[in-house]
């Protein structure tokens, strides 16, 4: 984890956006809201498999594993436990809470097992969030709920943090992939932007924190999943966030390769209110 700074305590929201938009990625430890979570989160991971979870895929076949895998992601979208857990845990990083806007907590699984992959339930290739979004004020919230290894991870690439890619940016437009949702086509369409070059790959590397550590960083950090270790499955969850404090400071990471055509204020919600973030 030498890639990351060890946060001993909360930070105020002006000095976590600063390091976070220059490029500096943050953990926090043992935060109690993040251990309420990894212990409820267990509990309806267990009920959803019907016994342990980094096993299940080994237990069941492709169809039904992926079925129950999106009824769990569904689930975790509702439940007020967890939901309210993982804001809390904002909060205990310094995190503001007044200004801020979130998109929704999401379950992240990543099967051990290329036969049991679909969209979005597999490793993610490299690809900035910000691609997506076009918005520089964006943090990436991500916690495990398991113990990961070296080859079962988030991985990052470092030295393109201020460096530009060749990637599908400006050829891929949420607004037509939220129509294509409606339409449920959204399978026709990219999950997100990615690179579209070939890395070198010691550019890689592998962050492992453990459950009830928050790892945060840029929307700009070029990232995605590594999935080499197939000893068992990983989960975390993860979030993003806006705060509009930032937005007013004109803290902002760099955009050197983001060919977005819109900015996607709207993927936003505050974390109290519910209200949409509009700039």
């Amino acid at each position: 984890m030498s890639l990351a700074t060890l946060t001993p305590g909360p930070r105020d929201t002006h000095a976590i956006g600063a390091a976070a938009f220059g490029g500096a990625l943050l953990v926090w430890r043992r935060l109690p809201a993040l251990i309420t979570l990894c212990t409820r989160a267990d509990d309806v991971l267990r009920g959803g498999f019907d016994g342990d979870p980094l096993s299940a895929e080994q237990r069941f076949g492709p169809d039904e594993y992926l079925k129950r895998v999106r009824r769990l992601r569904a689930a975790f979208r509702q439940d007020e436990i967890i939901n309210v857990a993982f804001k809390r845990a904002l909060t205990e990083t310094g995190l503001g809470a007044g200004d801020c806007f979130w998109d929704p907590l999401q379950l992240r699984v990543v099967p051990a097992q290329g036969s049991h992959h679909g969209r979005r339930i597999m490793p993610l290739p490299a690809h900035r969030d910000n691609w997506g979004s076009n918005i520089g004020q964006q943090i990436n919230w991500w916690s495990p709920l398991y113990p990961l290894s070296e080859g079962r991870s988030i991985l990052f690439y470092p030295a393109y943090f201020d460096k530009p890619v060749a990637n599908s940016s400006a050829d891929w437009d949420f607004e037509t992939l939220k129509r294509l949702m409606n339409e449920g086509k959204a399978d026709q369409y990219p999950v997100l932007p990615v690179v579209t070059e070939t890395l070198p790959a010691d550019a890689a590397k592998a962050v492992v924190i453990e459950p009830g550590d928050m790892l945060a960083f840029s929307g700009q950090h070029l990232h995605g999943s590594i999935a080499t270790d197939t000893s068992a499955t990983r989960f975390s969850v993860e979030s993003r966030t806006v705060n509009l404090a930032h937005v007013t400071a004109g803290l902002a990471a760099p955009n050197v390769d983001g060919r977005a055509p819109r900015v996607v204020p709207d993927w936003f919600e505050h974390v109290v209110s519910g209200e949409r973030l509009s700039f």
